[in-house]
């Protein structure tokens, strides 16, 4: 399961470590940034996103999710990936860019601050796990990463999405994007499935992928699961212990 999570797209482009050890439409967590206005680092009324030790503080920890292993790839003291929206933003087909993007854990837009981390169950690897992505951005950015991303799923439902020749370390595609139903979640959600393939390797592995994106004020949790022998699902107890923090 650690080969196929590095697969997900920012799993394993900074060196990760480790922490310690189907999402439902319907009711979630309720809206609201309580707990970030008590950390006293909560988005500014300019709109201004989190700083990178206030996301940090968010993030999962093993304690937050008992019977899962937490690593963590970036952000917590691990350097932090800018570059890659630099590639998404060159991916083809252009108007599938958020799809691909989210499909990656990313979006189009420059965040404040991030942290990356794959979560996996002590049992179950093979069914029970999640890539969680949170990040930070002024208020108006995280609301067009929502808004762009829904626009690109009405589009995009028969688009190979391809990374450009220009960032080939990219490596991944995906195609048959189908947006899913879902509310309760933050103050807005968006999911999606796909299949993920590998570029360049012909007739290589297709591994289908759920992915929900979910804005909590001026920051986005994106979570992300794949699985190739069964429909994968996002592990409800990482999804809400997850959007607690954020609530």
């Amino acid at each position: 399961m650690a080969a196929l999570l590095a697969l997900a797209g920012a799993c394993g482009k900074a060196g990760g470590g480790d922490d310690g050890g189907g999402v439902n439409s319907g009711s979630g967590v309720s809206a609201g940034a309580a707990s970030q206005g008590a950390l006293g680092e909560q988005a500014s009324e300019g709109g201004k996103g989190l700083s990178q030790k206030a996301l940090d503080r968010l993030a999962l920890s093993a304690q937050d999710v008992p019977g899962y292993g937490v690593t963590t790839v970036s952000g917590k003291g691990r350097p932090v990936d800018r570059g890659s929206v630099t590639a998404y933003r060159a991916a083809t087909p252009a108007p599938c860019r958020p799809v691909y993007a989210a499909a990656q854990l990313g979006s189009l837009h420059d965040f404040t601050a991030q942290v990356v981390q794959d979560v996996v169950s002590d049992s179950d690897g093979l069914g029970q796990h999640a890539s969680v992505s949170l990040a930070s951005y002024t208020r108006a950015d995280a609301q067009s990463v929502m808004s762009e991303l829904r626009t690109a799923l009405a589009q995009c439902t028969t688009a190979d999405m391809r990374p450009s020749a220009a960032h080939p370390d990219a490596g991944l595609g995906f195609t048959g994007a189908q947006s899913r139903p879902v509310s309760g979640y933050g103050d807005e959600a968006v999911a999606f499935d796909a299949t993920q393939v590998i570029v360049g390797s012909g007739a290589g592995l297709e591994i289908p992928v759920t992915v929900l994106v979910v804005r909590q004020d001026s920051t986005i949790a994106t979570f992300l699961s794949l699985n190739p022998v069964q429909p994968p699902a996002i592990p409800q107890d990482v999804l809400d212990a997850q959007l607690k923090k954020l609530a």
